[in-house]
């Protein structure tokens, strides 16, 4: 039996060429549509927008029933390129790249087949490589701690790509019975002496707690975990604030020239991530519920029903450079133009900023002596 670590030879598909000169094709995001690599010019056919299909979401529960959650882990291919021939390697979990040699966007049917639950929807790119760019050097020249040199090596990071990471939405209803203490504080008031038997009033405060007891419900709505490996937990929050009103059937024309990455983090793991969520924000409610100015909860009993899901992708771009021989990794969210990522920090800036405020502290002391 062959190890994934071989790698399996299989045959790429390729979008349709140029009709004006038989180029490459790529989804062009300021255009919204197909631009030729080699002539630039755009293809009069736009892809289709959404539907009403890509909107609704599945049952979590007849996804489990059908093997969902345990999928086995996906090999890497060796792929034959149709636009030049050349043999290429697709890393686990890739169903689309580009020909590193002729530029030919190419999809991996079979990784797609693998995997039990097919991309419903796709987000289109909404910005460029080049206003991802500028998003990207606008974001290290706000970094005031970040060195100096870093801005003029930002300029051209040695690599980037457009890549679509595989994403799950989930909805939820919960009802919860909760069981506590409500706490609320008075003052209270105490004559005391001191030494020299003078009298004066000390003031505390004190908190009576009564048993609670009650049900929240709550409803969660397309609560978004990042399904793919790609990114660490770090930079996962540059998907926030993702308007997914405008998404679409997910076609080849939108992803070409694009990374479209399969999910490795199953339905099941993704839901038990959501969960943490809702479990968070459930407490929060039950605070609420139970009132007064503190809360003790000392029991939590939650029931989930209609639990459905979504398998969407989502665009980023990802650039990477290197700092003093670390290799550094930025993304920027290709619809809103968030950026997160790794940076160095400037230790004389730092020192510079310590020093001026400790300058700062000793004035205002000396000035409150005089």
């Amino acid at each position: 039996m062959q190890s994934p670590s071989e790698g399996l030879t299989t045959k790429a598909s390729a979008a349709a060429p140029c009709k004006s000169c038989g180029g490459v094709l790529n989804f062009d995001p300021s255009a919204g549509r197909l631009r030729c690599h080699g002539c630039q010019s755009l293809q009069d056919e736009q892809p289709a927008v959404g539907h009403a299909a890509v909107q609704t979401e599945a049952d979590f529960e007849a996804a489990l029933r059908r093997g969902a959650g345990q999928e086995p882990d996906l090999p890497t291919l060796v792929l034959d390129c149709p636009g030049c021939g050349a043999s290429l390697r697709f890393e686990p979990h890739v169903v689309a790249h580009c020909c590193a040699y002729c530029q030919t966007p190419l999809t991996d049917v079979e990784v797609q087949r693998r995997r039990l639950i097919q991309p419903q929807a796709l987000l289109p790119f909404a910005l460029d490589d080049s206003a991802a760019r500028t998003a990207f050097r606008q974001w290290v020249s706000s970094r005031w701690f970040a060195p100096n040199a870093l801005q003029e090596l930002v300029k051209a990071p040695q690599a980037g790509r457009g890549h679509y990471l595989a994403c799950w939405t989930f909805d939820a209803h919960s009802r919860t019975d909760y069981q506590g203490q409500r706490g609320d504080n008075r003052t209270e008031e105490k004559t005391v002496r001191d030494a020299q038997g003078r009298e004066h009033t000390e003031r505390r405060t004190v908190t009576d707690w009564t048993f609670v007891s009650g049900q929240v419900r709550l409803q969660f709505d397309d609560e978004l975990i990042l399904a793919s490996s790609r990114l660490p937990a770090t930079q996962h929050a540059v998907l926030d604030g993702m308007d997914l009103s405008d998404l679409r059937p997910p076609q080849p024309e939108l992803w070409a020239g694009f990374t479209v990455q399969a999910y490795d983090i199953n339905l099941t793991e993704g839901f038990a991530r959501a969960r943490e969520r809702f479990e968070q924000r459930i407490h929060e409610a039950v605070c609420t519920d139970i009132g007064g100015d503190q809360q003790r909860v000392s029991q939590i009993d939650t029931e989930y029903s209609a639990l459905r899901y979504r398998h969407v992708l989502l665009p980023v771009w990802i650039y990477s450079y290197r700092w003093r021989g670390r290799a550094m990794q930025v993304v920027v969210n290709g619809r809103n133009g968030r950026v997160l990522g790794e940076r160095p920090w400037s230790v004389w800036k730092i020192g510079f900023a310590v020093v001026a405020v400790l300058a700062l502290g000793a004035t205002l002391w000396l000035g409150s002596q005089t």
